[in-house]
């Protein structure tokens, strides 16, 4: 029981750490992705941003698992809040680019990319998402 209570501990505090690294500025610019939910109502997500080239890419450690990325394969076309601008924006899955963003992402955020990927925030099922614009 005492076993069972300490790793319970451990989980919530990675959790709480996670919520913390992914919501706030301490580690990096963090933008807001607006998802449109099954009510039709605008759920916000804080995440991590990188820039390849001219076009900005996000990525999703468990994508099976995270309900924006739910959200936005349902509804595509969402909204982004990045350095206080909100843009219209279509998110495209990009598996070919994962590496280069996933590479961005390690030089940009640093110790907190690590630390996500050490508690298990990327398994292999990443996915690559870029931000185009709606004129």
């Amino acid at each position: 029981m005492k076993n069972a209570l300490i790793g319970i501990g451990v989980l919530f505090a990675a959790l709480v750490a996670v919520s913390i690294i992914t919501a706030t500025p301490l580690v990096g610019e963090v933008v807001k992705l607006h998802t449109r939910g099954a009510d039709g109502g605008w759920e916000t997500t804080p995440l991590w941003i990188v820039d390849l080239g001219d076009a900005a890419y996000l990525r999703a450690s468990t994508p099976e698992g995270s309900g924006w990325v739910v959200r936005l394969r349902a509804n595509p076309e969402v909204r982004l809040e990045r350095a206080g601008k909100l843009s219209d924006v279509r998110v495209i899955e990009e598996p070919a680019q994962l590496q280069r963003v996933r590479e961005e992402m390690a030089a940009k955020y640093g110790w907190a990319d690590d630390f996500i990927a050490l508690i298990g925030g990327d398994r292999g099922t990443s996915m690559a998402f870029r931000l185009q614009a709606i004129p």
